[in-house]
């Protein structure tokens, strides 16, 4: 029998929404909570940082946005991955809304970090991540998740398996109904409709996973279901409360994520220091209409409004 592995750590931070003085909304809170998230991790020198979603505030349209916090992430001293969240490429499929995913901003995300998944092994851990939002659409982008969600099954597999995706692949329960955008709306913005939701879960199971990570909802919890654990985690920008969540803690903050031979351990991290700095513009999803650059900060150029 060999020596049992040291005990290693990687971190996971989602939802850090950095913005700009140059979009049509701004909150310079959200980017020093980040710089307090970013510090503290650096503290814990953990081996390697997992980036859950939602990089930016407006990313999907705002190429500036995604070269700004991958500026920030290039320079910290471990390596990172990451995968895209809705700001980063787009919101939940819905025919003829402005806001919903588009090809265009699926490709702007590859072409800044390279791909939207990431799979590796390091050292006793398969780590998986994919952008699991093109699902529904009928973009070639949701062609692509599909294949490459299905070769995963075959690749080398290690003593643990960890998944990560930005929207939750249910909110409730697997079983759950596709909620009603206008009597759910935010199951229906959180989660992922059947029958796709189905299919990554029976892709997921194959590769007997230890931890299933999601981002998206701002708010921590931890769940499990058929012997695998679903870990929702919380966001470092601001907090939301889930309906139906008794359990459910919207602290702001991150996983330290210690891993040993006998598995993976997160344990929930909260921000030192939460920012109160005002800011201005609108939450939500607004569509191109809405948005009104004469209040931004700073004044951007055309080409800086979106496809």
């Amino acid at each position: 029998m060999g020596n049992p592995m040291k005990t290693w750590t990687f971190a996971h931070v989602s939802d850090i929404h950095v913005g700009t003085p140059r979009s049509f909304r701004f909150q310079p809170a959200w980017n020093e909570n980040w710089q307090t998230a970013r510090q503290q991790i650096i503290d814990m020198e953990p081996e390697l940082l997992i980036v859950g979603g939602d990089l930016t505030r407006d990313g999907s349209t705002h190429r500036y946005e995604l070269e700004q916090v991958k500026k920030d992430l290039d320079s910290l001293p471990f390596p990172y991955h990451v995968i895209p969240g809705n700001h980063d490429v787009g919101n939940k499929y819905q025919p003829d809304n402005s806001t919903a995913i588009k090809q265009a901003a699926v490709d702007q995300f590859a072409d800044i970090f390279g791909s939207d998944n990431f799979a590796f092994t390091h050292k006793n851990v398969r780590f998986t991540g994919f952008n699991a939002l093109p699902a529904g659409s009928g973009l070639p982008a949701e062609d692509d998740m599909w294949n490459w969600l299905e070769a995963q099954v075959d690749q080398p597999r290690s003593a643990h398996y960890v998944w990560f995706l930005h929207p939750a692949l249910f909110v409730q329960d697997p079983s759950e109904p596709n909620w009603d955008i206008e009597e759910n709306r935010l199951e229906w913005i959180f989660g992922i409709d059947d029958p796709h939701r189905t299919r990554m879960l029976d892709i997921i199971r194959k590769t007997d996973p230890d931890l299933v990570t999601t981002s998206h909802i701002h708010c921590r919890r931890r769940i499990t279901v058929d012997n695998i654990t679903f870990q929702y985690s919380s966001a470092v920008a601001f907090p939301q409360k889930v309906p139906g969540w008794d359990d459910g803690d919207a602290t702001l903050g991150f996983l330290k994520c210690e891993v040993t031979d006998e598995g993976i351990q997160p344990a929930f991290v909260p921000l030192s220091k939460v920012s109160d700095k005002e800011g201005y513009g609108p939450g939500g999803s607004p569509s191109f209409e809405e948005r009104d650059y004469s209040i931004s900060w700073e004044k951007p150029s055309i080409k800086d409004m979106g496809f």
